[in-house]
């Protein structure tokens, strides 16, 4: 019972340094272009230390076809690179992860706005994005 809490509780802190660590101001504006994600993307890997063209290579090969959802995972591949300590947990967690992030995404209305006006639910948004977290850990 303590292992389940300790793991659920690194997810979630996993999830919150990503969406509250700077990265929500970039949720907000969920790109729509293929150049501005590559860019943005870039930018997120280079503030938190992370080489810019590994995480390049992360949303060229993301699971997704498009740039919104791509950036999405790429996001969550920073935040999870940048927080190996609590990567691991979010492998064991993933479900918890996943509804934790839609709860953060939610309270955020900016955000909601941001994902709405590419089409794309806090479900959506935030499968991509632990998918990408779990992406950092493995």
């Amino acid at each position: 019972m303590i292992v389940e809490y300790a793991v659920i509780v690194a997810a979630v802190s996993l999830l919150a340094v990503t969406l509250a660590g700077g990265f929500s101001a970039k949720l907000a504006t969920v790109p729509v272009t293929h150049a501005v994600a590559l860019e943005q993307v870039a930018a997120a890997a280079t503030a938190k230390r992370l080489s810019a063209r590994e995480a390049k290579a992360v949303y060229r090969q993301a699971p997704y076809r498009t740039p919104s959802l791509k950036y999405l995972f790429a996001i969550g591949w920073v935040g999870g690179a940048s927080n190996v300590s609590a990567c691991g947990f979010t492998l064991l967690a993933e479900d918890s992860a996943r509804a934790r992030a839609v709860k953060e995404i939610r309270r955020d209305p900016t955000i909601v706005a941001a994902l709405k006006r590419r089409g794309l639910s806090a479900p959506a948004a935030a499968r991509a994005l632990v998918a990408g977290v779990v992406s950092a850990c493995r």
